[in-house]
């Protein structure tokens, strides 16, 4: 394994006094303190917002503009960019990985650092060296291996090593284990002691509480940008953790947070969508549910389990490794999204600017998905107003001017002109990747009250989401993912926040 670090630091690594940071007059942080002593696992969780990746970013170079003091060593710091943590000792593997798929082991190891010879790379010293390095991690590959090949763990363990190998005694891992199957987070996790053991620092985010438990020796919990409690693990148990993120017991507590729904779903709506067994590369496998006529359907998960990449695949934007899809009793090969849509499937992805033109009129948002329909030779723009008009009263969409350019509209509007587009000739399966991420309250309530009223009208939703208020206000039915897999359904019962992330 590693080998200890010369004389580590006794006492505090990294000290965070009074950490504030603003985006746009939205606070991410508020007054935060935080320690990281040596030799020490640190876990850190929180939702989605909580402000613990914004913190990761102050401490890893990222961001470079904050209020509030940094110490590492005891020796007060400010970076100027990432290189500039790196050069003080601060290493950062993301979740979505940096390695370079078509370059080798060896060099991904070394990227940067390549040594070199009379001006030219020594490549028998770096694949001996990157051999050396990842034996001490106790990884066993061979350093010719082309990076992209690998498996994502093996890739991910690589990525650890070229950031010890940097030099760096804190270590940040962001989401670690959430595309990891269980024998390699628990490969990880023995890499993980070692380095532990070595003296250097670890700072483990996860949405995953079991894995938080099992690896780390202190836990902090962030909540609405401020560090709730930190303590150590051998006190704590999951059900405590999951109090302190939602702040049950506390006076600021909110309702929506910890309020108890009762779902009603009565299998008796046509099955219009069927999912059998259905996988994606290591994104998710074995998946099966029914979307069925007047009911929304909630999928919730967190982030990285495998639910966005379920909404492309029923979209055919991705082309499943197997399984089988089922519409009106045939069987559905989605070649691409046109098949799709043929097949009355229509999907408003987590990113509206993959779908939305910001620099054109709200009407051509609206009406370009009917263009095929409406305009055998030329566009007729009295005819696109017209259907944009329609779609404006009926969501509601402000302010309802069709001329209006996309861009100057509010993010929630904006949403409602996305569901627009595809409203105007009513799929049979309506899939919302993340609807109401990033919109104010009222925003939020106006997108409840459209699927409420397409699920009436008899319309399959499925509501694809990492808030676990968004299915609780919308889902008639709640499946829970967890690593790629459906572990529970929901139905027919009371649930509220805290049972949902109880099982995910």
């Amino acid at each position: 394994m590693i080998a200890p670090e010369e004389n580590p630091s006794i006492g505090t690594r990294l000290r965070m006094e009074g950490i504030s940071k603003s985006f746009g007059g939205v606070t991410a942080l508020r007054e935060v303190d935080f320690e990281l002593g040596p030799g020490q696992i640190h876990g850190l969780v929180g939702e989605n917002g909580a402000g613990k990746s914004t913190l990761m970013k102050i401490i890893a170079g990222v961001h470079t503009i904050y209020q509030g003091r940094m110490l590492v060593e005891g020796k007060e710091v400010r970076f100027g960019s990432a290189r500039d943590a790196l050069d003080a000792g601060i290493g950062m593997v993301h979740q979505e990985l940096s390695v370079v798929p078509y370059l080798t082991v060896a060099e991904n190891v070394y990227l940067g650092k390549q040594p070199t010879r009379m001006g030219m790379i020594d490549w028998k010293t770096m694949e001996k060296g990157a051999s050396e390095q990842l034996r001490n991690l106790g990884i066993d590959v061979n350093p010719r291996t082309i990076m992209g090949d690998l498996p994502i763990g093996l890739q991910q363990l690589i990525e650890l090593a070229r950031v010890l190998f940097s030099g760096a005694r804190i270590v940040i891992l962001d989401e670690p284990t959430s595309a990891l199957s269980p024998p390699e987070v628990r490969k990880l996790f023995e890499v993980l002691e070692g380095v532990r053991k070595s003296g250097r620092s670890v700072i483990f985010i996860s949405h995953f509480l079991d894995d938080i438990l099992s690896v780390s020796d202190v836990v902090t919990v962030f909540r609405n940008g401020r560090r709730i409690v930190t303590e150590r693990k051998a006190n704590i148990d999951k059900t405590w953790v999951i109090e302190q993120m939602i702040g049950k017991g506390h006076e600021d507590i909110e309702e929506s947070y910890t309020g108890a729904i009762t779902l009603s779903s009565e299998p008796t709506g046509t099955t219009v969508l069927a999912v059998r067994d259905l996988a994606f590369g290591r994104a998710f496998s074995e998946v099966s549910f029914e979307a069925r006529a007047g009911e929304v359907l909630g999928i919730y998960g967190f982030m990285g389990c495998g639910q966005i990449e379920l909404s492309r695949v029923l979209f055919g934007k991705l082309a499943p490794n197997a399984g089988v899809l089922t519409a009106s009793g045939a069987n559905l090969r989605l070649k691409n999204t046109a098949a799709a849509r043929r097949a009355g499937i229509a999907l408003v992805p987590e990113s509206r600017r993959s779908m939305l033109f910001y620099q054109e009129p709200v009407f051509k948002n609206i009406s370009i998905s009917s263009l095929g329909r409406i305009a055998k030779l030329w566009l007729k723009p009295r005819i696109e107003k017209w259907i944009a008009e329609e779609q404006t009263k009926d969501l509601n969409i402000r302010p309802p001017n069709v001329a209006n350019l996309l861009g100057n509209l509010s993010g929630g509007n904006q949403q409602k002109v996305a569901l627009a587009k595809w409203l105007t000739y009513r799929p049979r399966v309506l899939i919302l990747s993340e609807p109401t991420r990033g919109m104010d309250v009222g925003a939020k309530d106006d997108v409840v009250k459209i699927v409420r009223k397409l699920r009436d009208e008899g319309m399959a939703v499925i509501v694809i989401s990492a808030e676990p208020e968004t299915v609780l206000a919308l889902a008639d039915r709640i499946l829970v993912m967890k690593k790629g897999r459906i572990v529970h359904e929901f139905a027919n019962e009371t649930i509220s926040k805290d049972g949902l992330l109880e099982v995910a």
